[in-house]
């Protein structure tokens, strides 16, 4: 994925400190007005969320210009806290048009648009949405879901502690929950998930070549009927996943760019089956900040029908909160838009601009 990006951006808010143009002695002291006051005790207690909540559900009753001014810049940099750039600066053009004329709000939205620019390098690579629904053993993000996931060890590039396997199964186990929130927000039951773990040794080594390789699929089985007592791929899925939507899933606990194989559309792909995704993330103990776990649900997501969203040239200002596109801070803040949810199997095509394969089928 675009991860270097994301981690340059971070490095860049690390460095701003929070609210800072709020508070620094240039800037008007809040207006007086107990609902602000009641949010800035929310702020103050780390709880951006329930004060996120409290000033859009504040806002249409405010009349006050200074009061609605400010509530916007408070928006954009929860927003801003979030990674959801485009927001952020929907939030300030709103702060704006209440009136706010100052030259640092206008800077401020350059600067953020900047950020947005900087994290397009692969936005021309597409033109149209790929059709890639309920084909594989994957199939639809639905109903019985068996994850088998297997972690890779050469003890060397990839090393895996039993500390480091209990944090990724923690990483895990959140993804799925969200998988079960945003499920229900379509109105559909929470998928029921049976997450089985396998632990393969590579005597050769691994690099990041032969990961990417097309030998990999061959070797892997290889390295299963050895090691996991299997005749073949086909044997160990149908043991260890006979029913159910099966998510094949390889993970090295080395730093390179995570990818999945899945199949394409029934109609272009039909003897398609078996697919996988490969992680390449390294767990960082003690981290304070992560994207494993949305590194985990994007990359699963493909086998049950997604597509990236970061390569279609006009995707740029389009479900801008949606994994497939842009990251957010966490994976709680991140979404399932309509065009996803139509690719794993939840919701109706939506309007995009751009083309959807096979959107009328």
């Amino acid at each position: 994925m675009f991860r270097k990006i994301w981690l340059l951006i971070c490095l860049v808010l690390v460095a701003k400190v929070v609210f800072s143009d709020l508070n620094s002695g240039a800037e008007p002291q809040p207006p007086a007005d107990p609902r602000l006051t009641q949010i800035l005790t929310l702020l103050e207690q780390d709880k951006s969320d329930d004060a996120y909540e409290a000033i859009t559900s504040v806002l249409p009753e405010v009349d006050n210009p200074e009061v609605v001014q400010y509530l916007y810049k408070l928006r954009a940099h929860i927003e801003v806290e979030r990674r959801h750039f485009h927001y952020a600066v929907q939030s300030l053009i709103q702060a704006q048009k209440a009136g706010d004329r100052s030259i640092k709000t206008s800077a401020r939205i350059d600067e953020i648009k900047g950020w947005i620019g900087r994290m397009q390098d692969e936005r021309a690579m597409a033109e149209q949405y790929r059709d890639a629904r309920d084909n594989g053993m994957a199939g639809e993000l639905k109903g019985q879901v068996t994850i088998l996931y297997l972690y890779l060890n050469d003890n060397r590039w990839s090393k895996w502690s039993g500390k480091d396997r209990l944090q990724n199964r923690q990483y895990l186990q959140q993804v799925t929950d969200w998988y079960g929130r945003r499920a229900q927000e379509y109105g559909l039951s929470k998928p029921t998930f049976n997450t089985r773990f396998f632990f393969l040794t590579s005597p050769k080594g691994i690099t990041k070549e032969w990961l990417r390789s097309k030998s990999f699929f061959s070797d892997a089985q290889h390295l299963i009927a050895r090691q996991l007592g299997y005749r073949n791929m086909a044997q160990f899925v149908e043991a260890k996943a006979p029913t159910g939507q099966v998510a094949l899933v390889f993970h090295s606990n080395g730093e390179a760019r995570s990818f999945a194989l899945s199949c394409r559309s029934k109609e272009k792909a039909p003897r398609c089956h078996y697919e996988y995704a490969m992680l390449t993330e390294k767990m960082v103990p003690g981290a304070r900040h992560t994207f494993v776990p949305q590194v985990q649900a994007h990359e699963m997501l493909h086998l049950f029908g997604a597509a990236d969203l970061y390569r279609i040239r006009n995707a740029r200002d389009y479900a801008v909160t949606d994994i497939m596109n842009y990251y957010s801070d966490t994976l709680g803040h991140a979404t399932i838009d309509p065009i996803t949810a139509w690719s794993i199997g939840w919701a109706e095509a939506p309007n995009a601009p751009f083309k959807i394969e096979n959107k009328e089928k």
